[in-house]
């Protein structure tokens, strides 16, 4: 029992005792220009910054068709002293109500077992899917748990246990704890994640962690620029303070302005990553910070997707995706990150 005892204390200060983590999102097994960027210049980059993490999604269907490829990935990562974090995301078996919750549990918790027992000791750090929380959040027409429906055209703030819908949220809720149950088999010394979209979406994580008692580790969070400051949203709310009553590390998995540097705003983005990078690297309960992301993504048009990059790529002579520079927000990030240290 003593043994036990000293061994849970032992976890839970190395779960708090972590320098902090600057990273950056990128999608080096799921996206057609980061497949085209060799990932050594990906991760080239990630080190220039000074960042020491590389968060990047990664599928059941991605994993067993780019196996070599992750391989490559985390090897190149260890060489640059870069940590991976892998968000392990779902495929469509989640909105497939003909899939039972059962099997819905069964599928997360092999998948994570298979990823998390390949690379067991190697990648330490697990994100238990992306922001499920928007699959579960009500929608017009439909009725809460507490039986009040929902008659507007946008959805509810998130705030509240009752802004998700039953069905979804208990498929989102039986995904996640699947995929805990996965990691933690394959290696037990691992750290999970649970994200949410941001905003003031913690009505999901109460439920997770109240209600449900899901035992995951870390609780990571979402921000961009129109949400406001974290610490004053709508004026008066520290929403850091919120999330850290959870009694969990607090982790910023994506932040970046909305839409990057759309319509030419490079310097309104630089400007916007760099202020909130100094923000909230010495605000005392926040853990890490991911800027999203690594390299622009033209290719999906005028989404928003397309200019979050720190780094610009283009389309030459039709022969695929290359490198055409730098934005400033990569400059000034690094500058930041480079004084923090």
């Amino acid at each position: 029992m003593i043994r036990f005892v000293l061994a849970l204390v032992l976890f839970c200060t190395a779960v708090r005792a972590q320098p902090f983590a600057w990273g950056v999102n990128g999608h080096p097994v799921s996206q057609e220009g980061y497949w085209q960027v060799p990932l050594t210049t990906q991760l080239d980059w990630v080190k220039e910054l000074g960042a020491g993490w590389y968060r990047c999604d990664i599928s059941a269907a991605s994993f067993q068709a780019s196996t070599a490829r992750i391989d490559e990935l985390l090897a190149e990562a260890e060489k640059r002293g870069i940590r991976l974090l892998p968000v392990l995301v779902p495929g469509a078996e989640l909105m497939d109500e003909k899939t039972s919750l059962p099997q819905l549990q069964v599928a997360a918790t092999e998948f994570a077992r298979a990823i998390v027992s390949r690379y067991q000791g190697r990648i330490t750090h697990w994100e238990l899917g992306n922001e499920l929380d928007l699959y579960a959040l009500i929608r017009k027409g439909e009725t809460t748990r507490g039986g009040k429906r929902w008659e507007w055209d946008g959805a509810p703030d998130g705030s509240s246990a009752d802004d998700y819908h039953q069905g979804r949220y208990e498929r989102a809720r039986v995904y996640i704890q699947g995929l805990q149950e996965g990691v933690k088999n394959a290696d037990l010394a691992a750290l999970t994640l649970v994200d949410t979209a941001g905003w003031l979406h913690h009505g999901f994580i109460e439920r997770l962690v109240k209600e449900d008692r899901v035992p995951f580790d870390i609780l990571a969070w979402h921000w961009y620029s129109e949400m406001g400051d974290m610490t004053k949203v709508r004026g008066t709310l520290d929403l850091i303070a919120l999330l850290k009553g959870h009694g969990k590390p607090l982790w910023i998995t994506e932040i970046n302005r909305r839409d990057g540097s759309k319509g030419g705003q490079e310097q309104e983005a630089a400007d916007y990553l760099a202020a909130t990078a100094k923000q909230l690297r010495k605000h005392p309960a926040v853990e890490a910070f991911f800027v999203y992301e690594l390299l622009d993504e033209p290719y999906f048009g005028t989404d928003g997707e397309s200019d979050y990059g720190l780094v610009k790529i283009s389309r030459e002579g039709g022969s695929g995706w290359k490198v055409s520079g730098k934005k400033p927000a990569f400059e000034k990030l690094r500058e930041v990150i480079q004084s923090q240290k």
